[in-house]
């Protein structure tokens, strides 16, 4: 038996230990009631996008921001809301080429101005080019596709750069993104099919979905989460469960709407910020490795590049939280970032014969 002076420190030290977590617990809440109480409005400036019936959201038309993310960093969009950095006409002037850019806000160039996102920059690696920004912040790969087979159209264009993330997959599977709803696509005896259009008239973000954005980081919930397999990978594995089949049919509906259109379509998986380490999202760039050996789609991906960068240079590449006074630029990339996936993107396409071609620039 522990003699009564062993069993007081015994005590003492577990009341300690008790102390600990429980400050440990508070301090995790108090840290997000500290957030959530200090959550900011979104600028005026921010509201970039109004209502569309097909994709919840579209860029609005005819902006000219000149100082929306700091100042000369400009926001300009068309006619039909796509982002510009000179003026823009649907038809080509002779000779002429053009390149339309889909994507979400790593494309659009949340943080950056207009001539310094990867699709303006690629006008200088691919002389005698012109490009179209045609991303969306927010955007999913539905949406991007749902966009581009409508509104393109009137655009005549030689190649498409189909530009997606890793969490563009994740926005496939919901009708709604930050209190925004959307439409969704599914398979329906193999053909895809539209749910939730019209999409609801969105009321835009509210704290409160805010809000629940930050669960996730408190560690009573990482906790649950590992306990009940909802680690990273498995989140993962159950979205691809819903969505993959549904993105390689848009793929190839891509593919059939580029070629009927005389233009080619390339794939691109842009490296984000937990792209720069291995990690479970590792798994979807080798599927679409594969999914584009057998389909034949042109494939680029950026990841293995960026990986060898050397880490002080990469930290460059994207855009710091709290750089800029507008929510949601942080974690994009830089104009650094962006000249530095422009130049590596044309270095792959310059390398594809067809595209090479039709878009009259050498091979190197």
């Amino acid at each position: 038996m522990l003699k009564r002076p062993v069993w007081r420190v015994v005590a003492v030290l577990l009341a300690l230990v008790l102390c600990v977590l429980g400050l440990e617990g508070l301090s995790s809440f108090g840290l997000l009631a500290h957030d959530i109480r200090n959550i900011p409005p979104a600028p005026k400036n921010f509201r970039q996008a109004t209502y569309d019936t097909l994709l919840g959201w579209v860029g609005l038309p005819n902006l000219a921001m000149a100082d929306n993310y700091g100042p000369g960093l400009r926001l300009t969009t068309n006619a039909d809301g796509m982002r510009i950095h000179r003026p823009t006409t649907a038809a080509l002037a002779p000779g002429e080429k053009r390149v339309i850019c889909s994507g979400d806000s790593f494309t659009f160039g949340s943080g950056v101005s207009d001539d310094e996102t990867f699709c303006a920059y690629l006008e200088q690696e691919l002389p005698g080019v012109r490009t179209l920004n045609m991303a969306q912040r927010g955007y999913g790969i539905d949406q991007a596709y749902l966009w581009y087979k409508r509104d393109a159209v009137r655009y005549p264009h030689q190649l498409h750069v189909f530009a997606f993330i890793w969490a563009d997959f994740e926005r496939m599977a919901v009708t709604t993104f930050t209190g925004y709803p959307k439409s969704r696509l599914r398979l329906k005896n193999g053909a895809l099919a539209l749910e939730n259009v019209p999409v609801p008239q969105w009321k835009g973000e509210s704290k409160s979905a805010t809000a629940l954005g930050m669960l996730p980081d408190l560690r009573l919930v990482q906790l649950i989460e590992r306990q009940t397999d909802q680690s990273e990978t498995a989140k993962l594995a159950r979205v691809d469960a819903q969505v993959w089949d549904i993105a390689m049919a848009v793929f190839k509906d891509l593919a059939r709407l580029n070629k009927e259109r005389g233009s080619n379509l390339v794939l691109v998986y842009l490296p984000a910020p937990n792209d720069l380490a291995p990690g479970a999202q590792d798994r979807r760039r080798q599927w679409l490795a594969e999914f584009s050996r057998t389909s034949g789609i042109p494939f680029v991906d950026l990841t293995d590049e960026i990986r060898r960068v050397p880490p002080d240079s990469a930290d460059w590449m994207f855009i710091t939280p709290n750089a800029l006074p507008v929510q949601g630029s942080s974690g994009h990339y830089t104009a650094a970032g962006h000249r530095w996936v422009a130049a590596r993107l044309a270095e792959h396409l310059r390398a594809m014969p067809a595209v090479a071609a039709s878009l009259a620039v050498s091979t190197r």
